[in-house]
């Protein structure tokens, strides 16, 4: 997935895999529990006074993953998002690497494995090639790129998974053309996906996109649905131009759960006007489009880089637990009545670098409400140097 700072290069530094969590993965035991995704009107409201306040930190050991057997499997990756698919988490990525940092392959430019309800920190990648250990696609190339190049001349990226209907999802991504490592980005679409035989989540794409690449990145921050208006709200950063001014700016656009997969569908966010508009957000306007500009945004400079936005029944609000776009973020917390907001900002609450030591941009600071639907606590992860590392928040 497309980022507000260039990736670093693929260097890694020699640090040890993963740590902690359990040495062999229990599917059945993962799963025991059905998975929910919190949402508005699931309960009691909770007691959680605003604004947030954290009770207690527990900083875990990088995150595992584990063979569909059990054992530990090698594999690095980047980003981390979750969502639920028929009761189980499912934790999408962005590349996905086998082998340790002293020896590995990219195998994929972004995969799913299967979340543990008990052991947050571990995954299941459930989702292998045919015959292969190595750990498969998950938005698939058409027929057309499949031609032109496959996986080594496209990427996609999705972010989290969106459940509308018993084991029927939706999933944002975006294209990118990345002959030689030079990535652009071409456009944005959505993808239905269930989860298939042997907890292997599937997606299925529809069309080639929905977005053009002079349009926001739409839902490449997050995606939330909301059942209280059945209306799927997608956060994506502004199209790239020259001084990359929108790029690092995020908007926000919706549609019926349902009828996601139709662009015209879709009513955009105007945050200057406070209003939503049926106008298409384009780099240049014209054709009936609005010429998108920074006073559009939801979000301001440099504010947000990738995160899901999700409802806190802890609270009884959206919420973001998120960083900013530059390449040393901490945990900041936003929270909301509304998706459209007014947000409002309550600072910083972790480190993403709490031992003071290591380098390496940090990135895709995310939180993962599916793990305590009561919201009292939530985990958070965040990317650096192609490891997955987490804090556990604890709310007063």
């Amino acid at each position: 997935m497309k980022k507000a700072f260039q990736k670093l290069s693929d260097r890694f530094d020699q640090k040890p895999m993963g740590g902690g969590g359990h040495s062999h993965f229990n599917m059945e035991e993962a799963t025991a529990t059905k998975a929910v995704t919190p949402l508005p009107g699931q309960g009691q409201p909770g007691p959680g006074q605003m604004p947030p306040k954290v009770k207690n930190l527990q900083y875990t050991e990088p995150m595992r993953f584990h063979h569909p057997k059990g054992h530990e499997h090698k594999t690095l990756r980047d980003l981390g998002f979750t969502g639920v698919l028929d009761g189980k988490i499912v934790w999408t990525f962005g590349d996905t690497l086998m082998g340790t940092h002293e020896h590995n392959m990219i195998c994929a430019t972004d995969s799913t494995a299967i979340g543990h309800v008990s052991d947050p920190m571990s995954a299941c990648d459930t989702a292998l090639y045919p015959n292969s250990d190595n750990v498969r696609e998950w938005i698939p190339c058409n027929k057309e790129e499949e031609a032109r190049g496959g996986l080594s001349e496209w990427a996609f990226g999705g972010t989290n998974i969106v459940e509308i209907a018993p084991n029927k999802g939706l999933v944002y991504y975006l294209i990118n053309h990345r002959p030689g490592g030079n990535g652009t980005i071409k456009g944005a679409g959505v993808a239905t996906c269930h989860m298939g035989p042997n907890n292997v989540p599937e997606a299925t794409r529809a069309g080639v996109q929905l977005w053009n690449d002079f349009e926001p990145h739409w839902g490449d921050v997050g995606v939330a649905y909301d059942p209280r208006d059945d209306h799927i709200y997608a956060f994506g950063h502004g199209p790239q131009r020259d001084d990359n001014e929108l790029g690092v700016r995020t908007y926000l656009c919706k549609a019926p759960a349902h009828e996601a997969m139709d662009v015209d569908k879709y009513s955009y966010w105007n945050e200057a006007q406070k209003e939503w508009t049926r106008q298409r957000f384009t780099r240049q306007g014209g054709m009936g489009s609005l010429k998108v500009e920074m006073e559009h945004a939801i979000f301001g400079w440099c504010a947000m880089n990738q995160a899901t936005p999700f409802w806190s029944n802890y609270f009884n609000k959206w919420m973001f637990l998120h960083g900013s776009c530059f390449p040393d973020p901490q945990v900041e917390v936003r929270t909301a009545d509304k998706l459209e907001g007014p947000w409002e900002a309550h600072g910083q609450i972790a480190s993403t670098l709490p031992d003071g030591k290591g380098e390496g941009f940090r990135y895709c600071v995310c939180g993962h409400p599916e793990f305590d639907p009561s919201g009292k606590t939530v985990l958070v992860t965040w990317t650096r140097e192609n490891i997955i590392y987490g804090v556990t928040i604890e709310w007063e």
